[in-house]
């Protein structure tokens, strides 16, 4: 291999190689949000059609609610935003509009 393609394509395939084996690793492995994303997941305790701030530990530009730790509702509808104050304020409709609080599981984008 005397051309310089030659001489290069080694450190080419070499490169690829420890990439595929990286990249099949990690996916066996499961990626996680975390290890993809800009965000933090975090559980919040939500009562139905009531205003509850969230600490974010920096400008949250999405939220992904994950799951409802209930057997008993569900999320029908999230809303966020930052109120006056500057703070994150999250406010869940959840089915049946129960009188209790829930723990909700959320992942904060930024």
């Amino acid at each position: 291999m005397s051309t310089t393609v030659g001489q290069q394509i080694p450190d080419f395939f070499n490169y690829m190689a420890d990439f595929v084996e990286q990249s099949v690793r990690s996916l066996r492995g499961g990626l996680t949000f975390s290890d993809n994303f800009a965000c933090d997941l975090k559980t919040v305790t939500l009562k139905h059609a009531t205003d509850q701030i969230v600490s974010a530990s920096k400008v949250v530009v999405g939220i992904i609610p994950i799951r409802v730790v209930s057997q008993t509702t569900g999320i029908d509808s999230l809303a966020w935003w930052y109120n006056d104050a500057g703070k994150l304020t999250v406010k869940a409709g959840l089915t049946g509009a129960p009188a209790g609080t829930f723990d909700v599981s959320l992942v904060l984008l930024f």
